[in-house]
């Protein structure tokens, strides 16, 4: 970014900021873009309202000086000559209390006006939810008016308009000023006139309004009558600047630095934003989150709280500093989050505070501000001293975090990643393949309903068994993937008796046993994308770099040019992620009741994208969606890519293929019924004709818009698509009946739409935990379905049942045997899914527990709080 970028961010940003939440929570309530501007317009004007009147009484004052003053000032000119009378001049200024600068509070408001000009016309200048919006006679708020026909032309009518307004406020504002006043009021309204001329109309809608405001404003002080500099001050308290300045450094750096930091230490791969041509380090976001928090909280704010200090000084003294410590409390103590934050920031679930939440904090925030108050009153030789302590230690947090992300970064080679012309996976016709795909979080009990709506995916799945009596070890992945991979030593239960090792060291281990078995028994041996691979958010494939004979690779993002959907979603989250990182921020310092109008279910108060995801502004429904979800579109192209992936060879060598897939973990709306990404869905009319596809044998899906149910459906009915493309692909290139392929899932997702898997009493829905299992052996036909108990602990020994004669753990020594599953299962149940949370010993949950189920996962009486 330019210098100017950056200044950008630092005084145009905030302000901005504060017109997209005007408009955002307007056009909610009205459902108009005209009324929005409206509501805009006379909130940003009555927010302003007393800088403008502080503003023009310094300006008043400044004038009535120099009147004042200019007599004597043409008398010193008139009598002296040369240095003398620079000399006499200055001393008369210092006389008088008159510095060179103050000529610039001649112009306050003026200089008042620009930014807020700029943050306006950045806004609504690119605001696409205008195009095509009629006001009355304006055809479009998106272009220009073009009221007025004239021959094969049309002029503008409303900067026309905007400009005449202008002149006359300015006329009525310096009636008995000079003359050179009037000419400077008409030269700033031609300026204005000649760059809003050709602008959207929404704009200079907007910029009449203000002008008709400021025209009713100067009507109002021409009645009352001017300010003069011997009316009577307004009685003042005063305000103690130095513990205002450390109040608002310290939400400077909270909001710009700690925070932020925080989140990119959680997550600092996952951070990196993939989808543009030159990925960079996420910690670049911290310079646009510091520059938009110091803007605000240290140019903006203060400003205000000058201008008003005269009249507002013994609130300023109090709420300022409160604010501070009511910061640092809402965050840390009460720091609370709904599911994983995605790369957009946006959480899994919709963010709903209990009432006894919203309660305890209120109270909690109400005896902060007392004790502050109190403080103040009694204590007020403390209260700097506080708040110095308080910004030494959220800077320290905020640094450490930054250092410790830098120092993950540069050790992790994040930035390796493939190109697609690197990739290729052989595959036989001759000799034998074995498929491993871990789809994350495809949900087992979708695949009837799926196979219901679309028939012919029994045709593209011959030969499957489907297992819906399946459970997963845990709900997320870090817990329930290893034993995915490595079988029933790698359960929550025995990874955690192994407590002198590191998560991360088993979790590798996990990943490592397959492949080590197959390359050992001579196969060729490819992998992709390993999941969490060196305890990381983009694995680190590095762990297979002691077997030259297993070829690693990372899919995800290798085939990012194959979706024209991708370029400008890569540089719409470039834009999320510089202004919404702050937003999130200042969301977490605030009381619960206030965060959702800052969340907006993850829009953070801006229209210009809204993800659909599960966080989609006011339609949380799943039906609409405008924007895309980067993550879902690059996994789909991984999917869609597997034709090209595999290389197809007619050498008897066999060749096992492992490898995991997002696509059904990232819950988004699709173009229904190809479910296809698309930059605007709209499955309205769709979802409401086709409601019966969610009853399959008498059994009725909950679809319930409190819960992305429509979105994780499309997503797992689209991967199952993809997979079952690339298996008509596999046959008619003669390589699926010499394959066997396993689709199996770490995980389900719990959003109770299945009566038999709600366990009120455990306080769990089994949905969670029922991850997909999948299975179709060498030369298998038709379409089957298995009650058999399983759980995805199963897959290494169906993967090399037949095939490896009695395997054997690499690394332990343990033989993979089919397990007796007669007995209960442990499951471990947490809602901590990160691994930079997750990378001790042993997974430790302080509200985590453990249940049982065994035979029926089906029949809640086989659910039972573990001993």
């Amino acid at each position: 970014m330019s210098f100017g970028d950056y200044l950008f961010w630092l005084l145009i940003e905030p302000l901005k900021i504060l017109f997209e939440f005007l408009f955002y929570h307007s056009y909610k309530i009205t459902g108009s873009c005209g009324w929005s501007i409206v509501v805009m317009s006379l909130a940003v004007n009555i927010i302003l309202l007393p800088l403008y009147f502080r503003a023009e009484k310094i300006e008043q004052i400044q004038r009535l000086k120099k009147e004042r003053m200019e007599p004597w000032i043409k008398r010193i000119n008139a009598a002296f000559k040369g240095d003398e009378r620079f000399m006499m001049v200055q001393a008369f200024y210092k006389e008088n209390e008159y510095r060179s600068t103050d000529v610039f509070k001649e112009s306050v408001s003026l200089f008042l006006q620009i930014p807020f000009f700029i943050a306006a016309y950045s806004f609504l200048s690119k605001l696409n939810i205008l195009e095509g919006v009629s006001l009355g006679p304006i055809e479009n708020l998106g272009a220009p008016d073009n009221l007025l026909p004239f021959g094969n032309t049309s002029v503008n009518l409303l900067p026309i308009l905007m400009t005449v307004i202008n002149i006359v406020s300015g006329f009525l504002y310096s009636r008995k000023g000079a003359v050179k006043d009037k000419i400077k009021l008409i030269l700033i309204a031609l300026v204005f006139l000649v760059l809003l001329y050709g602008s959207p109309s929404g704009l200079v809608f907007y910029w009449t309004l203000n002008n008709l405001f400021s025209l009713g404003k100067n009507i109002v002080v021409t009645i009352r009558g001017r300010y003069s500099e011997e009316r009577k001050a307004h009685a003042s308290y005063k305000v103690d600047g130095n513990a205002v300045i450390l109040s608002c450094a310290v939400m400077t750096i909270l909001t710009g630095l700690l925070i932020p930091s925080d989140v990119i230490v959680q997550n600092p791969e996952e951070l990196i934003n993939t989808f543009i041509g030159d990925p960079h380090t996420p910690l670049t976001y911290l310079i646009c989150s510091f520059l938009i928090a110091f803007g605000t909280f240290m140019i903006w704010i203060p400003l205000f709280l000058f201008l008003l200090k005269d009249r507002f000084g013994r609130l300023i003294s109090f709420a300022v500093p409160a604010a501070a410590i009511l910061g640092i409390v809402n965050y840390i103590p009460f720091n609370k989050n709904f599911g994983l934050l995605s790369n957009k920031l946006i959480y899994d679930y919709k963010m709903e505070y209990p009432s006894l939440d919203i309660i305890s904090n209120l109270m909690t925030d109400l005896l902060v501000i007392a004790i502050v108050i109190l403080l103040i009153l009694r204590y007020g030789k403390f209260l700097k001293p506080v708040l110095s302590v308080a910004l030494i230690v959220v800077l320290s947090l905020g640094v450490y975090n930054t250092y410790v992300s830098g120092k993950t970064l540069s050790e992790k080679n994040t930035f390796d990643l493939f190109s697609s012309d690197d990739i290729s996976v052989p595959m036989t016709s001759t000799g034998r393949n074995v498929v491993v795909i871990m789809m994350d979080r495809m949900i087992g009990a979708y695949i009837p309903y799926m196979f219901n709506e679309r028939p012919q995916l029994y045709d593209q799945f011959d030969g499957f068994t489907f297992y819906p009596n399946t459970v997963s070890f845990g709900g997320h992945t870090n817990i329930g993937s290893p034993a995915l991979f490595g079988g029933y030593e790698y359960t929550p239960e025995r990874l955690n008796a192994r407590s002198d090792e590191l998560l991360g060291d088993k979790h590798d281990e996990a990943l490592r046993v397959l492949p080590t078995i197959f390359s050992q028994e001579g196969w060729e041996v490819s992998v992709g994308d390993p999941p969490y691979a060196g305890y990381q958010w983009i694995p680190d494939l590095r762990i297979y770099e002691d077997n030259e004979n297993i070829n690693a690779y990372l899919l995800a993002g290798s085939y990012n040019d194959r979706s024209e959907l991708l370029s400008s979603a890569g540089e719409e989250l470039e834009v999320r992620l510089n202004r919404n990182l702050f937003c999130y921020s200042l969301m977490k310092t605030l009381p619960y009741a206030v965060q959702p109008l800052i969340y907006t279910d993850g829009d953070y108060n801006y229209l210009n994208y809204n993800y659909g995801g599960f966080a989609n502004g006011a339609r949380t429904d799943g039906h609409i969606q405008i924007g895309v979800n980067e993550t879902f579109v690059r996994s789909l192209a991984v999917l869609d890519s597997l034709s090209e992936i595999v290389s197809i060879t007619s050498d008897e060598q066999d060749c096992f293929f492992m490898f995991a897939n997002e696509a059904s973990h990232e819950g988004c709306c699709l173009q229904e019924p190809d479910y296809v990404p698309a930059a605007y869905v709209d499955n309205t009319e769709y979802d409401a004709t086709h409601e019966d596809r969610f009853t399959v044998n008498g059994v009725t899906m909950n679809m319930d818009p409190a819960y992305p149910s429509y979105l994780m459906y499309e997503v797992n009915m689209a991967s199952c698509i993809r997979l079952g493309n690339w298996f008509d692909y596999l046959r008619e290139n003669g390589v699926y009946d010499n394959t066997r392929i396993i689709i199996v899932a770490d995980h389900g997702m719990s959003m109770g739409q299945f009566d038999d898997f709600m366990i009120p009493e455990l306080g769990i829905d089994a949905e969670g935990f029922n991850p997909v299992l999948l299975v179709k052996d060498f030369g298998s036909t038709g379409f089957t379905t298995s009650n058999e108990f399983m759980t995805n602990a199963d897959t290494p020994f169906l993967a090399l049942d037949g095939v490896v004669d009695d395997p054997v753990n690499p690394f332990t020594g343990n033989p993979i045997v089919e397990a007796d599953k007669t007995g209960e299962q442990l499951i471990y149940v947490s809602d901590i899914m990160n691994i930079s949370e997750n990378h001790g010993y042993q997974f430790e949950d302080p509200n985590g527990f453990w249940v049982t189920v065994r035979d029926d996962i089906y029949d809640r009486n086989n659910w039972a709080a573990a001993d």
